[in-house]
């Protein structure tokens, strides 16, 4: 071989390398596909079996249901600008509106938020996300309240109703932003469910913005302001301070028989509209 056929194919195993490189970034992340995109933070992230909301959805549907659940998040933006706000609601909607992740996948849990349970699926959970092809989602659902009650974020703002610090305002403009990126999808909210930590019971306990029970019910009013679904689970599920060792297994998230009430919920929905 001469030195110019030697160099000609020099050039062209670097151009077949190359091309097989950009073959594999372009073309590692299938598209996905799913009928339901289910968000929601722990009960529905945090949990990866074959009794998760998610996967009950679909095996009693025959819908293809994907987890997009990421625990501990919530609607709303905190005040304090926490990095894992990125994972809220509000951002989550806002990337897939604009098509850009960049600043979700720069909040690495790792880097700030010791949270083992979530950090082994949180990263892939957001790039399949990304992957998702909104246009054609039958149904999105959205189980987000119980951490803004929890973090004391407030119910609303007088003065600007679209206030992403407050669980209105965030709530309307995930709303808005879900309703654009995903044009053809029912959207779903679930209401909360009665909880209760060390410090009380849901239906007592105020945090400085009301009690859990006034979180759902104006999530309920929300609802209706802005045209999508709605599910009680606080009032529909029979889920009180008398019964909820059966359904929570540690009086915040839902145990096998919890998630069965919830999914019998969501189903008479779907079966209404």
């Amino acid at each position: 071989m001469n030195k110019q056929k030697l160099i000609a194919a020099i050039l062209a195993g670097v151009c077949i390398v190359c091309l097989l490189i950009l073959a594999v970034k372009g073309f590692s992340r299938k598209t996905l596909r799913p009928d339901v995109v289910f968000f929601g933070d722990s009960r529905v992230g945090n949990d990866r079996t074959d009794t998760a909301l998610p996967v009950l959805l679909e095996k009693a549907t025959g819908l293809d249901v994907y987890n997009a659940g990421i625990g501990a998040t919530g609607m709303a933006v905190l005040s304090d600008g926490s990095a894992w706000d990125r994972y809220s609601m509000v951002y989550l909607s806002e990337a897939m509106v604009n098509n850009d992740f960049s600043a979700i996948h720069a909040a690495s849990p790792d880097n700030y938020y010791k949270y083992n349970e979530i950090v082994g699926y949180v990263g892939d959970t957001v790039k399949d996300i990304e992957s998702i092809d909104f246009q054609n989602v039958k149904y999105i659902i959205v189980e987000q309240v119980t951490n803004d009650y929890l973090s004391g974020v407030p119910l609303y703002d007088e003065n600007d109703p679209f206030n992403v610090n407050t669980f209105a305002g965030a709530f309307r403009t995930t709303v808005n932003n879900l309703k654009k990126a995903a044009p053809n999808a029912e959207i779903i909210v679930i209401s909360p469910c009665f909880t209760f930590t060390i410090s009380g019971y849901g239906d007592e306990l105020d945090l400085g913005y009301g009690t859990e029970e006034d979180y759902a019910e104006y999530e309920r009013e929300l609802a209706l302001e802005t045209g999508v679904s709605f599910v009680d689970y606080y009032h529909d599920s029979g889920i009180n301070r008398d019964n909820w060792k059966d359904y929570l297994f540690d009086g915040l998230h839902m145990n096998d028989e919890g998630n069965r009430v919830l999914i019998e919920l969501i189903l008479e929905k779907l079966k209404q509209d």
